[in-house]
């Protein structure tokens, strides 16, 4: 390699560092941010990272289930954690995603389902409620994690979900709904700004 071609490959792989900066600056809450060719939501600055919902809908309606409505054993959390999970970690790396614990507590206050670790999951109705003044209403109806009851009061069947006008509501694990995966972005990933 002659010298010329060696400042014209630095030249071009400090281009590429600097278009990966940009793109990757330190979000800010309430902004949006395009990972993975997903626009994410900041909804938190936490300890480890930034805390991100989809602000689009993630592929079309999913079921939640096809038996029950423990987020644990669901089939949508097999497909987070594993497909989009992936997805994300090839474009920004294994260190990418901060595993995080989920809080399984059923709307009427029972902890049968206790909680789990995730890269890649749902918000929770108490999450719901916290950020709500950044999620504005959408066009369809989207899935929570949080469980009505569990089988210790005879219902595994029932979740809940965020209606097209903001509201909570009720349905069933196997039918459809959209699916806003919520996660935590490593800071390790953005630029400082200092």
């Amino acid at each position: 390699m002659t010298l010329k071609e060696f400042g014209e490959n630095l030249e071009k792989l400090n281009e590429a560092y600097e278009q990966l900066r940009k793109k990757y600056q330190k979000p800010e809450i309430g902004k949006t941010i395009d990972v993975s060719g997903i626009k994410w939501l900041v909804l938190d600055k936490l300890e480890k990272g930034y805390l991100v919902i989809s602000n689009e809908f993630y592929g079309c309606s999913r079921k939640f289930d096809s038996d029950c409505n423990d987020w644990e054993s669901s089939d949508l959390r097999n497909e987070l954690n594993t497909d989009l999970r992936k997805k994300i970690e090839n474009e920004l790396g294994v260190d990418s995603l901060v595993e995080f614990e989920r809080n399984l507590l059923s709307l009427d206050g029972q902890t049968e389902y206790g909680t789990c670790r995730d890269f890649v999951s749902l918000i929770s109705v108490d999450e719901y409620r916290k950020y709500r003044k950044l999620l504005p209403n959408t066009e369809r109806w989207w899935w929570t994690l949080t469980p009505d009851s569990t089988p210790c009061n005879n219902d595994g069947k029932w979740l809940r979900v965020v209606s097209p006008s903001g509201d909570v509501n009720i349905n069933s694990y196997n039918r459809s709904n959209g699916v806003r995966p919520v996660c935590i972005f490593s800071s390790s990933i953005f630029e400082s700004e200092e």
